[in-house]
């Protein structure tokens, strides 16, 4: 079973990676999507009395009411060709950036394969106490059954070294799968700004403010 849920993640394995400068600008998109829900609030109370006017129960009044939360995802790219981070910091000349990155990725690959190990070891060790338990079970004269500790703490070691495994293994390939191992888009706008200035690309300009009129008196 721990077997099973490891493999339905699958081995992690590095992004592709080593796309090349083409001489273009490179650019970051950042758009924020607003996201609402309903939730019920508490509004108030109604007291209950019986005839005599004594207090006998409260109920709560509720209400829908409605929330939102901001999401901000961004995005890379060199022209109009969307391209990981990795490159994306390479072409723009931060090598320690796009170092830290690889670093990263392959941490997690490392997680994952020895999280899987663990998951199998400590699968086949919960199997084996579990089947050795079994097969070594006696009775004694009064039909009370018995079985060799060890098998019994086997099988528990087994199932906290698979669940262990387990979580080692899913954290590895999460750290793979990141989207943005590092996550903030003003380094990478900066990034870029630097390297489109090298190449001689010129920033867009930003729209003046118009003058105000001035009230007449």
């Amino acid at each position: 079973m721990m077997a099973l849920a490891v493999g339905s993640w699958g081995c992690a394995s590095l992004p592709k990676t080593g796309v090349e400068s083409t001489g273009e600008p490179l650019n970051v998109e950042v758009r924020t999507e607003t996201h609402t829900y309903v939730t019920q609030a508490k509004v108030g109370e109604v007291q209950h009395r019986d005839s005599s006017g004594r207090l006998v129960g409260t109920s709560s009044l509720y209400e829908n009411q409605v929330g939102s939360y901001d999401v901000t995802r961004w995005q890379v790219f060199q022209g109009e060709t969307n391209i990981d981070d990795q490159d994306f910091y390479s072409i723009a000349g931060d090598a320690d950036a796009a170092a830290q990155i690889a670093d990263y990725r392959s941490t997690g690959v490392s997680m994952n394969r020895v999280g899987i190990g663990l998951a199998i070891v400590g699968g086949a060790a919960m199997l084996a106490g579990i089947i050795l338990g079994s097969s070594l079970t006696t009775k004694d004269e009064y039909g009370f059954e018995s079985r060799p500790t060890w098998t019994t703490a086997a099988a528990t070691g087994g199932i906290i070294v698979g669940l262990v495994g387990g979580g080692v293994a899913w954290a590895g390939y999460a750290r793979t799968k990141r989207e943005h191992p590092i996550d903030d888009p003003q380094k990478a706008a900066n990034a870029a700004r630097r390297y489109n200035k090298q190449i001689g690309e010129q920033p867009e300009p930003e729209e003046e403010e118009r003058p105000r009129r001035k009230r007449r008196r």
